[in-house]
């Protein structure tokens, strides 16, 4: 059985935190998803499997030749989480860790690329300025299709974005945000918004892999809409 230390270390450190939500929300995944995901080497994240691992909070399975990883109880995880969160948020403290970890994490958190569109609390924050103002109309769940609202147009003029060229991709999908659990906007609007944010210097690239940093008229841009 795991000892107490290892569990509380497992959900004090910031990068394997961001893994068990990761894995809590979205399901097994392999390591190599999990690195793409979170901007971290595979080695690097290797060390905090391992050390998830030993915490009995994470297990592995096989499919094919590839190793999952996956939560070994669900619920309690969440619910481990949500507890942590929740005692941060009591004692107004900071999770433990590395200063150069915490720099890293809070500016991934903050803005990053997640394939070709916009990720973390940017990301987040232009897909519920969209749907506020009637852009997009959001479907069921986190990362269903999103359908094109009588306010797509206006608000493509506002942010100064072309209609994408959609090709055989879908227009606007949610896409789960690893480190905010909510969704961000993929699909060809997702990426023809992010391109052109990058073209016009409203993100520049952050400190860590896919980081970026947010211009503050891009900020003035996401502002939650007027009703």
């Amino acid at each position: 059985m795991a000892d107490l230390a290892d569990v509380l270390g497992a959900v004090g450190d910031p990068i394997r935190f961001e893994v068990l939500r990761l894995l809590a929300t979205r399901g097994p995944s392999a390591q190599s998803a999990l690195a793409e995901r979170l901007g971290l080497t595979p080695s690097r994240l290797g060390n905090h499997l391992a050390a998830l691992r030993a915490s009995g909070l994470v297990r592995t399975s096989r499919e094919g030749r590839s190793t999952r990883y996956d939560v070994t109880d669900p619920d309690a995880v969440r619910a481990l989480i949500a507890a942590v969160e929740s005692l941060a948020l009591d004692v107004g403290a900071p999770s433990a860790r590395t200063p150069g970890d915490e720099g890293e994490l809070s500016a991934f958190a903050r803005a990053r690329t997640c394939y070709d569109h916009l990720a973390g609390d940017a990301g987040v924050r232009l897909l519920d300025r969209l749907v506020a103002e009637g852009a997009l109309i959001p479907g069921p769940d986190a990362e269903s299709v999103l359908t094109p609202g009588d306010g797509l147009a206006a608000a493509l003029e506002r942010l100064d974005v072309d209609y994408p060229d959609v090709g055989r991709r879908k227009l606007a999908i949610g896409c789960l945000d690893a480190t905010a659990g909510r969704p961000h906007l993929g699909g060809a609007l997702g990426g023809e918004i992010l391109r052109t944010f990058v073209r016009r210097g409203l993100l520049t690239p952050g400190p860590s892999p896919r980081s970026l940093i947010e211009h503050p008229a891009l900020a003035t841009l996401l502002e939650p809409a007027v009703r």
